[in-house]
């Protein structure tokens, strides 16, 4: 035991003391939306598996419109890769709403303006982005 603290103890002392997870902020810009009614819904991603499945956010983020847009911004990030899905929850339901046949009734987007094809929503390497700078900025308009 006192053999793997001294390896630990040493193995501590190799690497380097100043050196902390670089933190970023993201701000996110929603266009497209129809009315202030309700509140942007946004969840953020940072793992592969888990994009853009329900309750499997880093981070769920909300806000209500304003003038028919609307800006959320989140701090403290580690420097790395990440993708957005948002919607306009009009009537707070906490859920995306869908017609009879199975379509959305409420407004969505990911980041990189991507679009869901045939087989569902674009992957996490189709959306994601980097936080590499204290402030990144990202559009995403709703549809």
């Amino acid at each position: 035991m006192l053999l793997f603290a001294l390896g630990q103890a040493l193995g501590d002392e190799a690497k380097p003391t100043t050196s902390k997870a670089k933190m970023g902020a993201l701000i996110i810009e929603f266009s497209g939306l129809q009315n202030n009614k309700g509140k942007v819904l946004a969840g953020l991603y940072n793992d592969e598996k888990k994009f853009p499945k329900e309750n499997l956010a880093l981070r769920n983020l909300k806000e209500p419109p304003k003038n028919k847009t609307c800006t959320i911004k989140t701090m403290n990030l580690p420097y790395g890769d990440y993708a957005v899905a948002a919607m306009h929850d009009e009537n707070e339901s906490g859920n995306m709403d869908f017609n009879f046949i199975g379509l959305p009734t409420e407004i969505y987007g990911f980041s990189n303006e991507k679009r869901p094809g045939l087989l569902g929503p674009p992957g996490f390497k189709a959306c994601k982005f980097k936080i590499d700078k204290p402030v990144v900025k990202i559009k995403i308009h709703l549809k």
